[in-house]
């Protein structure tokens, strides 16, 4: 993973600066409640500096996977120096949440081959996993080898996770096991998704790494849904293989949201492509409005971005395409989420993709669906549409004949636009704004109307 960018705004002027984190703050507040489903977030072993234990968002999150730990040839385990982290098990702990060792993952999984391959490495491997567990307070493991290869390796795979599962039931019942799953046949065929499903509390989806590298053009890493002109895969289809094809129960699917990126050499959506690196979130959100275009792929539904000179391509999530994975996970009856990875959003003292998932998962519908509107009391609806080109209307609804002030910042904080600045009338008022002129990119917009004072996020896209 690529190291975290230095944030834009600490070059912002104080009081630039001050605005945002006042902005950042009230749009990134907790809401009340805890999550309806399942959010399952990996915490990579070398996170624990930029992402401590205290500064885990645990109101969001339902169980950590703790990345990675893995098995050697011999049987035995090993893992990153920085799994070393007590601090992270006892915080999950007391906050009344479950933490699993990950086991495997890219470029860690070498040693399931032949570990597998036989039975009294099997059991030594198992043993030690317990043993490992135990004297770390893990409550269970996942297991996340990428990739079993031939039909020999998937039967040896469903012996294990059969074993372990047997084990599990005689020493710690109580232990979770999971697993990652892939979104189509050409690795799945190499898992025994329906025998696994008997063993497996849940399986983690990869719903990413659609496009890189190894595709000859520029696509969606995350894409929820895909053009028909498109066959390398979305979110929705690997549901659809899991649930339809494999005959996962659909309340054991956790649908993956990546906190990362990629970019790449492209001058449009699905042109020719090349020299493709992986950008964490956090490289991402500078970009916006710094000369780099903001789109919304409606077909889709996630985000991406082209420099001004069309050269450059950034395919990423941002808040409204999480917003609308969670809601499809709720639609759709999944068990709920998985995160990889925590840490990839951290901006400053803010999480925003963290909140965005909080939010979703802990309400009733989307972040970005407009509720009905009460009868009375102050309320900021969200704009609509959003994203939007070149316009948006803004609604909010007062509980007296008022004055109010309802202003536009940009992402940098700066007092764009005041759209209403005078009295309004009780009930709802619909205010449309016109940005023709203004630069793709994350905007905020601010009500205050007497001691009532809201923000929300809205996105220009060109």
């Amino acid at each position: 993973m690529n190291k975290l960018n230095r944030c834009l705004i600490e070059a912002m002027p104080k009081a630039r600066l001050a605005t945002l984190i006042v902005l950042l703050a009230i749009v990134a507040s907790p809401v009340d409640g805890i999550c309806q489903n399942r959010v399952v977030a990996y915490y990579p072993g070398w996170m624990k500096n930029r992402l401590p234990a205290n500064r885990v968002k645990f109101e969001y999150i339902t169980h950590i996977n703790h990345a990675f730990a893995w098995p050697r040839a011999d049987g035995s385990i090993t893992a990153y120096s920085e799994i070393n982290h007590p601090e992270l098990i006892m915080a999950t702990h007391q906050a009344g949440k479950k933490i699993l060792i990950s086991l495997g993952g890219w470029g860690q999984s070498d040693g399931f081959a032949p570990v597998t391959a036989d039975s009294t490495l099997r059991r030594k491997f198992i043993n030690n996993l317990i043993g490992f567990c135990a004297t770390r307070g893990y409550d269970g493991a996942d297991f996340d080898w990428e990739f079993p290869q031939t039909a020999a390796q998937r039967t040896n795979l469903t012996t294990l996770i059969k074993e372990t599962r047997q084990a599990f039931s005689q020493t710690h019942p109580e232990w979770l096991l999971t697993m990652v799953a892939v979104t189509s046949n050409y690795s799945g065929q190499w898992h025994d998704y329906l025998a696994l499903s008997q063993y497996v509390d849940w399986f983690n989806l990869m719903a990413y790494d659609f496009h890189g590298s190894w595709t000859n053009h520029a696509g969606h890493n995350s894409p929820l849904y895909a053009p028909t002109t498109d066959f390398d895969g979305s979110g929705h289809q690997g549901i659809f293989y899991l649930r339809n094809q494999r005959g996962v129960p659909k309340e054991k699917i956790h649908l993956g949201l990546p906190f990362y990126g990629r970019e790449c050499n492209a001058t449009r959506l699905y042109g020719p492509s090349s020299g493709w690196t992986d950008l964490e979130y956090a490289s991402v959100a500078p970009r916006l409005n710094s000369g780099w275009d903001y789109f919304w792929d409606d077909v889709s539904k996630v985000s991406y971005l082209l420099n001004a000179n069309r050269t450059k391509f950034v395919t990423f999530d941002d808040s409204s395409s999480l917003a609308g994975k969670c809601a499809y996970a709720k639609q759709n009856g999944l068990a709920g989420v998985m995160i990889w990875a925590l840490g990839q959003d951290v901006l400053n003292n803010t999480q925003p993709l963290m909140d965005a998932v909080g939010r979703a998962m802990a309400s009733g519908t989307s972040v970005d669906s407009e509720k009905s509107e009460p009868a009375r009391g102050f309320v900021l609806f969200n704009n609509y549409p959003n994203p939007f080109n070149p316009a948006t209307a803004i609604s909010f609804s007062l509980e007296r004949d008022m004055p109010v002030k309802l202003s536009v910042y940009s992402l940098s904080g700066k007092l764009v636009a005041i759209l209403k600045s005078g009295m309004a009338n009780r009930g709802k008022n619909t205010i449309t704004w016109q940005a023709t002129g203004y630069a793709s990119g994350v905007y905020f917009y601010k009500l205050e109307a007497g001691r009532f004072s809201e923000v929300k996020k809205m996105i220009l896209a060109r």
